[in-house]
């Protein structure tokens, strides 16, 4: 072959090396640009799912407000009688889940990311299928900091704030590593079968490859380190979450980057916009501030803090920084009063353990303190005509501040009235609120409260002085006699099968529980039973005696199982020609 000709072949083989090449780069942007335009469309249909329910939000509060909700009118019956089926389906525990609409919920995200998974996808190209994985995963991290929010826009749009989308948050967190795994796995697959390893050594893919493992090292802590060592696992997740941002923005295409670089951008704002405010706050209320610690029997610490905060009100949380204790952590407990402020909280390990050693040895030491809040989102107890507080063990933390809160902002004239139903084991707890019991009973609208205090543990020596009546049997029990320690518990109604919940272990994870101590004994007599309170019976009981065109709020707080009982209690409830009724679970979670 002649020079001349040799030279022409060598053109045109460089030349179709470079049409190939160009033809392979403008079939990847076509597909960047199909990913990202996919991705659009799934944030698009998360926010319209976001936007029922903040559509179904204000549309409750707004018949709630005008009264709507109370009126006979038969315009609204038809959609009075849909919400209510609904909410009676909707409100009931499933296996697996707090209920049956989180399950739906649950189960509506999965079906979005199962379409958009597949949706315009060229199966004829291998790796077009791993490249959604990889955009998906990257939509997803996003959403899984946006739910992480402690200062969400949910709280306000909605009935849900942080803690009620914790689950939501876990559940989005396992997906995005489905998705990394997936996406991981098929590309290295991919290159080793096509002879192209080296490709696996590039910095963008091993930027990558850190960010699947930091990805599934958070999971895994969250799925096992979590429940023995919450303190251990929250600094592990931060730290890795850092990594995550970084090598998530490492982790683009070479070409148009920039549009990699906009989810990077997006969920590194977020959180450090987050923790900007948490840290302005903090700093704000710790100006002035003294905490005030005292230990209680059997295991719990009551703080009194000098300085309240904005907006608290009983029964919402807020996060406590004690530097003295833990400089480098805050930590989250239930708002008892903020007349002082006042905080009561069980010991677990960790903080709370070395906080109640603390007070042990230090009676009613000042510290260094500041808070943060409050948080969590309530039902507002003045919109019904009833209040069912059901409490088991700390968990009254949630309900005295509920009840006080009513209290307070009752009217001389107000007609509503309060059931207080409080599960306790032993006399040594019911010592932690001598001053909340006494002040339940010496209010104003004391006669407006049926207050029934239940002992389910008795200790051998306990004194046995019962009282006999032809409906019950019941003791009256002084303030003054709990605070020396003397109690006549009796016989009181038979305990169900069905409420045969357990100890404080199950109690909800987001606060450590709240209340104030007594400076003087009172004469205020307090009625007591022995035995688990038959719950079932007393919610019917509650929402047989209100009127169709009146409303009802069952509240709870408590073991798991306790709230169970009463979540699928409320739901039976539920009717078209009944009272309405609304019932809240304060739990960490839904």
């Amino acid at each position: 072959m002649s020079p001349a000709a040799t030279e022409t072949t060598s053109s045109a083989a460089a030349a179709a090396t470079q049409a190939t090449s160009t033809s392979h780069q403008d079939w990847l942007m076509v597909r960047q640009a199909t990913n990202v335009e996919v991705l659009t469309y799934y944030a698009a249909s998360l926010s319209a799912l976001i936007g029922v329910f903040i559509l179904a939000h204000w549309i409750r509060f707004i018949l709630v407000g005008f009264g709507w909700s109370r009126s006979p009118n038969r315009i609204l019956l038809p959609f009075t009688a849909a919400t209510r089926i609904t909410r009676r389906i909707f409100v009931r525990k499933i296996f697996g889940f707090t209920s049956v609409g989180h399950a739906i919920l649950t189960l509506a995200f999965v079906a979005l990311n199962i379409l958009f998974s597949f949706y315009r996808i060229d199966y004829s190209r291998p790796t077009d299928l791993c490249s959604r994985f990889g955009w998906m995963a990257t939509g997803n991290m996003v959403f899984v900091v946006f739910l992480a929010l402690k200062n969400t826009p949910l709280a306000i749009l909605t009935a849900y704030s942080y803690e009620r989308l914790n689950v939501l948050h876990r559940i989005a967190g396992y997906t995005t590593m489905v998705y990394t795994i997936l996406h991981g796995c098929i590309y290295s697959a991919y290159f080793m079968n096509n002879g192209r390893i080296s490709i696996l050594q590039e910095d963008v893919v091993t930027a990558g490859i850190i960010l699947g493992f930091a990805l599934l090292f958070s999971v895994l802590a969250g799925m096992i380190l979590r429940r023995y060592n919450y303190e251990l696992f929250y600094i592990i997740h931060v730290v890795l979450f850092i990594v995550i941002v970084v090598t998530l923005g490492l982790h683009r295409p070479s070409f148009n980057p920039d549009q990699g670089l906009y989810a990077t951008v997006i969920l590194g704002a977020l959180w450090f916009a987050d923790r900007l405010l948490r840290f302005c706050r903090l700093v704000y209320n710790s100006v002035n501030n003294e905490a005030y610690v005292y230990a209680l029997p059997n295991g719990g610490t009551r703080i009194i803090l000098k300085k309240p905060l904005m907006r608290a009100r009983p029964g919402k949380h807020c996060y406590v920084w004690l530097p003295a204790i833990r400089a480098l952590e805050s930590h989250p407990f239930t708002i008892v009063a903020n007349d002082p402020m006042e905080l009561v909280i069980n010991t677990y390990s960790g903080f709370t353990r070395d906080l109640h050693k603390y007070a042990l040895q230090h009676p009613g030491a000042s510290l260094r303190v500041s808070a943060e809040g409050p948080y969590g989102t309530l039902p507002d107890p003045m919109d019904f005509d009833k209040v069912v507080l059901v409490a088991g063990g700390s968990g009254a933390t949630f309900t005295f501040g509920m009840a006080a809160d009513m209290l307070r902002r009752m009217s001389a004239d107000s007609q509503q009235k309060i059931d207080f139903i409080w599960a306790v084991k032993g006399h040594d707890n019911l010592t932690w609120f001598t001053q909340h019991l006494h002040n339940l009973r010496s209010n104003v609208h004391a006669p407006k409260i049926a207050l029934k205090v239940h002992l389910t543990r008795l200790a051998p020596s306990s004194s046995m002085k019962e009282v006999s009546s032809p409906e019950r049997r019941s003791a009256s029990v002084t303030s003054a006699d709990l605070e020396q320690g003397e109690i006549s518990p009796a016989s009181g109604l038979a305990s169900s099968a069905a409420t045969r919940y357990e100890s404080d272990r199950d109690e909800k994870e987001l606060a450590g529980h709240l209340e104030i101590p007594s400076e003087t004994a009172s004469t205020t007599t307090l009625p007591i039973y022995r035995g688990r309170p038959d719950t079932e019976t007393e919610i019917r009981n509650a929402v047989r005696s209100l009127s169709k065109n009146q409303r009802v709020l069952i509240a709870a707080c408590g073991p798991g199982s306790l709230t169970t009982i009463v979540r699928n209690v409320a739901a039976s409830c539920i009717s078209v020609d009944g009272p309405a009724v609304e019932v809240h679970c304060e739990q960490f979670g839904w």
